[in-house]
């Protein structure tokens, strides 16, 4: 009950009684009146009025139970009022005339509230408050009197004890708890976080309290994810089954640990959320050991690289994206040269260093798509993954066969012996070799074999007439009844002026639309083509296709400055190709120079004597004449110059390097001034950035291709990109 509110009037009883005479506590009581005295003495609350000496004038019998003494003992007495009771302070001090409250209020003319005292006696202790309020005339200084209220407050304090040993004991168990407990408000601030959890986050006990423990303890990175996850929780929208998630927390020193969670939706009285209740424990070894089995079950111990195991994985996967996105798939077996020879006389702890050494030179020629794995012994095994759909599948394993095959060649140097191992390398492709992933490791073996029969350090492909002749027999029925019934399309890549990014020409690129499998890139079935000779029939109906394409442009006023088209060795070796391109084009009523012949570097120079006579037939007859994946083969500069070669087309594995690689785009620069300086545009095939479309446009490269700038499109919207071009 709050302090009773004495009326001035109602007290002022100074004026009514004989100076040296006090008056007693009828006749106080009577200047009052009835209805006052009335309100006083139906008060819970014991009130005492003093005058300005400190002397009891008047006591209501709350008053007197309180402090358990007659009013006799009170009215007309000086506090305090003590009887058999021994009374102290709530710092231990004891109440006695000189520090009674009340006494001192009076003689300070300052109010005093809510001083708490503890009475001692016999039956035990009680508490009471008391609130001491001088009285004053006008502008007085001195007080005429004091109001001296009491409230018997022990059933409070009481509560409040239990309620403090409640918290204390749970305190404990929460100090005791090996588990992090941690209790959050609505606004994410920490409320409560036990011995466990400070500890654990090496903070001092009460530190985080009130502190917002996302920006405290979350990972920078992931903070405001964590605090979206929690505005989702305490709103009800988090399923139960993502409400024990695991989650990372920073310590004071700025170490991760990784913590397993339970959290918990508080609610108070009336219903409405309080915050979260969160149990944790720490599973950061747990996690790390888990992490060590998983690595050691899917990696060899002594060189690091994958296993056999992760390998078939990763190769599964391969193979599922290969068969929805019509790109081939490779892989390479690998067995080291006489590695047995240096085990046996060495020892095996020299042949674990050769072996290291071997996958580190291994891996120094790989992609950032494959994988390298070590098959067990001195085999490895290269998974080469996701091949471009415009490329040549054979082309790329025989390139990263090279780079193996020269990385092993030079000397080993170990226990002060050097000696020279090389490999034998076998390669499978998907799905011109095998159409699962246990036959293509099975053809991969056994074209290993073959190429240690041809004579070690060499690579080799799998037998023509082996154990997937009939795959190869049945994609040539197929690829035939294609031909036959129409099932071959042609898309086209654009080419753009890196300068302006105005289309000037585009490439025509063969696509197998077959009814069962879709797409089919022609780097799975033109090799098959080129070994059963259905090459021929093959560049036939794509030379006819692009001319019929090409007069349809031309008609409507769309045809770019050039069409490209690539020729294969066989179809330049067969002889008569020329006179079959020119021919096809006039019966068009096309212009030579609308269209651009394209030849690999490798074809260009290895067979420089029968492919020559064509190229300068074309040369002559008009055709633009450009080499395909310039900078891939091995060239002579001087077959280059003599050759009738109007444009090179720089191969894009130089390009996947730019510009963060010096070396690469040193290359593409000097491929560049090569280029500029015999006469002949470059065109940069493979733009994948942006990056490296700036890179070009420094350099000074006059064209370029790739998906950055246009990915390779059918007929129909080859048309919409030419007829905006034009504004037709």
């Amino acid at each position: 009950m709050p302090p009773v509110e004495m009326r001035d009037d109602i007290l002022d009883v100074e004026q009514q009684r004989p100076r040296g005479r006090r008056l007693d506590a009828p006749s106080a009581l009577g200047v009052s009146g009835e209805l006052d005295r009335a309100v006083v003495t139906a008060l819970d609350e014991g009130v005492i009025v003093l005058d300005g000496d400190g002397v009891a004038i008047s006591a209501n019998p709350s008053a007197c139970r309180i402090l358990r003494l007659p009013a006799s003992a009170i009215v007309g007495r000086r506090p305090p009022y003590l009887g058999d009771q021994q009374v102290f302070f709530a710092d231990g001090r004891r109440v006695n005339a000189r520090t009674s409250p009340a006494l001192t209020a009076l003689r300070e003319g300052v109010a005093r509230q809510g001083v708490l005292m503890r009475f001692v006696d016999e039956d035990g202790e009680r508490w009471v408050s008391a609130n001491c309020r001088p009285l004053r005339r006008g502008g007085d200084e001195k007080p005429y009197g004091l109001v001296y209220s009491l409230s018997d407050v022990t059933d409070r304090k009481r509560s409040e004890r239990r309620l403090r040993e409640e918290r204390d004991r749970a305190q404990r168990y929460l100090d005791l708890a090996g588990t992090v407990i941690l209790v959050l408000d609505p606004a994410g601030h920490v409320q409560v976080l036990n011995h466990a959890g400070h500890e654990l986050l090496g903070y001092d006990e009460g530190d985080l309290v009130g502190r917002d423990w996302f920006a405290a303890c979350a990972p920078a990175e992931e903070m405001d994810e964590r605090r979206a996850y929690f505005e989702r929780f305490i709103a009800g929208d988090v399923p139960p089954s993502d409400s024990t998630p695991e989650a990372d927390v920073v310590t004071r020193g700025g170490e991760l640990r990784t913590l397993s969670w339970n959290h918990t939706i508080l609610h108070d009285e009336h219903g409405r959320v309080s915050g979260t209740l969160s149990s944790a424990i720490d599973i950061t070894e747990r996690r790390e050991a888990e992490r060590q089995v998983s690595y050691l079950a899917y990696h060899d111990g002594l060189t690091g690289l994958a296993n056999r195991a992760l390998l078939e994985e990763h190769l599964t996967k391969a193979l599922a994206r290969s068969r929805r996105s019509g790109c081939a798939v490779g892989l390479i077996y690998v067995d080291l040269d006489g590695f047995k020879l240096v085990n046996d006389s060495l020892g095996h702890a020299s042949g674990d260093e050769v072996l290291r050494e071997a996958s580190e030179r291994l891996a120094m020629t790989t992609r950032a798509s494959d994988l390298l794995a070590r098959q067990g012994g001195d085999e490895f095994l290269l998974l080469l993954g996701d091949l471009d759909r415009d490329r040549d599948p054979e082309e790329v394993a025989v390139k990263a066969s090279a780079r193996i095959l020269e990385a092993l060649a030079e000397p080993f140097h170990v226990a002060g012996a050097e000696f020279q191992l090389g490999a034998s390398i076998g390669v499978a492709l998907y799905p011109r070799d095998a159409h699962d992933a246990e036959g293509l490791l099975k053809a991969a073996d056994g074209a290993m074999y073959r190429a240690k029969r041809a004579g070690r350090g060499n690579y080799a492909f799998p037998e023509p007439d082996g154990g997937d002749a009939r795959a190869r027999l049945s994609m040539t029925t197929r690829l035939r009844r294609a031909l036959a019934r129409d099932e071959l399309e042609l898309h086209f890549q654009p080419v753009f002026k890196v300068e302006t990014g105005e289309l000037v020409a585009a490439e025509a690129l063969l696509r197998w639309n077959d009814p069962n499998e879709g797409l089919i890139p022609p780097g799975v079935f033109v090799p098959v083509a080129e070994e059963t000779g259905l090459i021929d029939a093959l560049g036939d109906w794509v030379l006819e296709r692009l001319c019929r394409h090409a007069a349809e442009w031309s008609e409507r006023g769309l045809l770019p400055a050039r069409l490209s088209f690539n020729l294969s060795p066989r179809q330049l070796r067969s002889g008569g190709v020329a006179e079959r391109i020119s021919e096809c084009v006039a019966a068009h009523g096309l212009q030579a120079s609308s269209f651009c012949v394209e030849v690999t570097e490798s074809t260009a120079m290895a067979e420089h004597a029968r492919v020559e006579p064509q190229l300068r037939h074309l040369h002559e007859a008009g055709f633009t004449l450009a080499i395909d994946d310039f900078g891939a083969g091995h060239s002579s500069l001087a077959r280059l110059r003599d050759l009738p070669v109007d444009m090179l087309k720089v191969d894009r594995s130089f390009l996947a390097a730019t510009p963060h690689d010096p070396q690469a785009s040193a290359i593409v620069g000097a491929v560049l001034a090569l280029a500029n300086g015999l006469g002949m545009t470059t065109v940069a095939e493979g733009v994948e950035t942006e990056a490296q479309h700036r890179f070009l446009r420094d350099a000074g490269c006059p064209l370029a291709q790739g998906f950055h700038l246009g990915r390779p499109v059918p007929f129909a919207a080859m048309t919409e990109l030419l007829e905006a071009r034009t504004g037709a």
